[in-house]
């Protein structure tokens, strides 16, 4: 069985004349989730799981993308919360 899903950037026409990228399913379940986590901007999360979808477009088995995908953003979002300094006052990271 090959289950497929389509990648490409869909877009639709704005009233004011220019294309805008409808919402991905996959990116926008994505971008919800991290920034209930860890607090990131959505548009940052949206642009950055964007263009890791697009790194996956020619995967044979696309099946496992939308998990593959999440990985990555967890990964990227997970080292910038370990890089990123204490607040003043040494606050520490967040509790779970």
């Amino acid at each position: 069985m090959t289950v497929t899903a389509a990648v490409a950037a869909a877009e639709d026409e704005d009233p004011v004349g220019g294309l805008v990228p409808v919402a991905d399913p996959v990116v926008e379940l994505r971008a919800g989730r991290l920034y209930a986590e860890y607090g990131v901007d959505r548009h940052d999360v949206r642009s950055l799981a964007t263009q890791v979808l697009r790194t996956s477009a020619g995967a044979r088995v696309q099946a496992f993308v939308p998990i593959l995908v999440e990985k990555r953003l967890r990964e990227t979002y997970r080292a910038r919360r370990e890089v990123r300094p204490d607040p003043p006052g040494g606050a520490g990271p967040r509790p779970r």
